[in-house]
């Protein structure tokens, strides 16, 4: 009797961790006071809630604000999407009113129309505004998130605080995906929640990273810039002189040995990036980081100097730019674009003329646009800064003290990038690049779907440095891709496999017949071993901002389709 007694509260012991969650994950929390009724200038909504939450076990005042749509098509409504923005420090709110939310803005007006291809028809659509401090969620004071680590500690917490809320989503299939820094975030996101399956599983079934800072910054632009100018020479409107003096570059600095080497599929072995080009490397350990925050500060000092005020626009000067910058450092290809390209724009600007000596309103971010191009982000700040807007998203308005020491309410400005949060990280010392090792990790170790996409039109974080970064990654026994992307994929079809043509079957799986119901071209693709690479064309940075279709088809074909196999 005792020793059953004993082992009775030895069993009841073992179990209370599990019996406490239990009951803390089925608590009941009151949500419709985060229910969104309707928004201002905009047409109906899904059902969706709004608001913030606070992050546990943080300084008071930290808090993540959301915005989570219900799925509009019951097929989906086992999927969670959740949608994350870079910067770092930008809003979500970019990504849900310029091309995968319900509502977007319509032309350059703060009027809101319906999107036909929001997201919300192939899932609960989760956005969130993090970490502390981006958009509507709030931060302590002093501001308490110093690097990364802090980043996915806060959000993995905050996360756990959503589901405890909105209890019903726990059990949802979850897709994170985003675009540039989300790079970083989604993959430490992904891999805490995976290490931590055993104290708080979610099913987390794959993670889409769009232009993504997935590698080591040099590989994603320096070494890759030369290739991508040439690629883009037109658009770009660069003399052939000026791409002559690239390509010498590479050639001393060793890029063009890189490129041949990454064009190898499959790779012949790792690819080493040589030295530090334009100081861009992560840093390792504490002593590195130390010194190249010392550069950093000179660095900074001399940009303050006219030595540093360079306009390279001549072959002579782009050469000396690239190699013997005192500002950027060695090999400083991707400097050197970017002063070339803003120092000719800022010309034909001006002048308000196409000479073909420079591409007016030249935008990094997507290089077809042009001055007729609308920025979201004002039409953002002003739309989100509105008091009737804010009450419609449950944010509360500001308390601020007035000159009599009374208060006096106000709204929150909203700002769709806070530049502390971006300075704050992009100062800090970088983590890991995703692609060293957590990447391989989730999907060799973990069984999570890793998928990259890039757009065509990207400067800022080229195609061809995301695709040498695939090829020097290695998950499930080998490196890289054994084909090079080739495959294509259509408008309304972004994973085509075999399709009838004239009645009979195509013969090659990997070249379908095409068929008018399937759309334009889209761009090219490969899968192999739980990775995925989609190339855009035509797209920049943000790949649904200009394709909104095919990235819908994306997100249907691909993103929440979790196949046994490869496609």
């Amino acid at each position: 009797m005792i020793t059953a007694a004993i082992l009775i509260l030895f069993n009841t012991l073992w179990a209370l961790p599990t019996l406490l969650f239990s009951i803390s994950s089925q608590a009941s929390f009151d949500i419709s006071q985060f229910e969104v009724h309707s928004l201002p200038e905009s047409p109906s909504l899904p059902l969706s809630w709004a608001g913030r939450l606070p992050i546990p076990d943080t300084e008071e005042g930290n808090s993540i604000f959301f915005w989570l749509f219900q799925a509009q098509n019951l097929t989906y409504d086992d999927d969670l999407i959740i949608w994350f923005n870079g910067g770092p420090g930008c809003s979500s709110l970019i990504g849900l009113t310029t091309g995968n939310g319900p509502v977007s803005f319509d032309g350059n007006s703060t009027r809101l129309i319906p999107n036909p291809y929001s997201w919300s028809n192939l899932g609960h659509v989760l956005y969130v505004d993090q970490p502390a401090g981006t958009g509507f969620s709030t931060a302590s004071d002093p501001y308490p998130v110093r690097d990364n680590d802090r980043v996915t500690l806060d959000f993995y917490k905050w996360l756990q605080n959503f589901f405890a809320h909105f209890p019903h989503m726990r059990s949802k299939r979850v897709y994170l995906i985003g675009e540039s820094y989300a790079g970083i975030y989604i993959p430490y996101f992904a891999s805490e929640i995976m290490e931590n399956q055993k104290k708080y599983p979610i099913n987390l079934r794959s993670i889409a990273l769009g232009d993504g800072t997935l590698g080591n910054p040099a590989a994603l632009t320096t070494v890759t810039m030369g290739k991508f100018l040439h690629s883009q020479q037109t658009l770009l409107q660069m003399p052939d002189e000026i791409l002559s003096a690239f390509a010498q570059a590479d050639e001393t600095c060793g890029f063009t040995t890189i490129l041949q080497q990454a064009e190898q599929y499959p790779p012949e072995g790792n690819i080493v990036i040589p030295g530090n080009p334009e100081n861009l490397n992560y840093r390792r350990r504490f002593q590195q980081q130390q010194q190249q925050q010392q550069r950093r500060r000179r660095n900074l000092q001399n940009v303050m100097n006219e030595t540093c005020n360079i306009h390279p626009t001549t072959p002579d000067t782009v050469s000396s730019s690239i190699l013997n910058s005192p500002c950027y450092g060695t090999c400083a290809t991707f400097s050197t674009a970017m002063n070339y390209m803003t120092a000719l724009s800022a010309s034909a600007t001006n002048t308000n003329t196409n000479t073909g000596t420079g591409k007016r309103c030249f935008d990094v971010y997507d290089i077809s646009n042009d001055c007729d191009t609308i920025d979201p982000l004002d039409l953002l700040a002003t739309y989100f800064s509105r008091a009737d807007v804010q009450t419609a998203l449950n944010i509360p308005p500001s308390s601020l003290p007035d000159s009599s020491s009374s208060t006096t309410t106000t709204t929150t400005p909203f700002a769709p990038c806070n530049g502390t949060i971006l300075d704050t990280l992009l100062t800090a010392a970088p983590p890991t690049p995703p692609a060293y090792s957590i990447l391989p990790a989730l999907v060799t170790a973990h069984n999570v779907t890793v998928h990259v996409y890039a757009g065509e039109y990207d400067m800022l974080l080229n195609h061809f440095g995301a695709e040498l970064c695939l090829q020097n990654m290695t998950w499930r026994g080998a490196q890289g891709f054994a084909r090079k992307p080739h495959r294509v994929f259509y408008a309304d079809d972004a994973a085509p496999a075999v399709h009838a043509c004239n009645g009979s079957e195509a013969v090659d799986a990997e070249e379908p017949c095409r068929e008018e119901a399937m759309g334009a071209e889209a761009g090219v693709w490969a899968s192999e071993r739980g990775v995925s690479y989609h190339f855009f064309r035509g797209a920049g940075h943000t790949v649904f901002m200009k394709k909104p279709r095919e990235m819908f088809a994306y997100v249907r074909d691909v993103v929440v389709v979790v196949a046994d196999g490869d496609s």
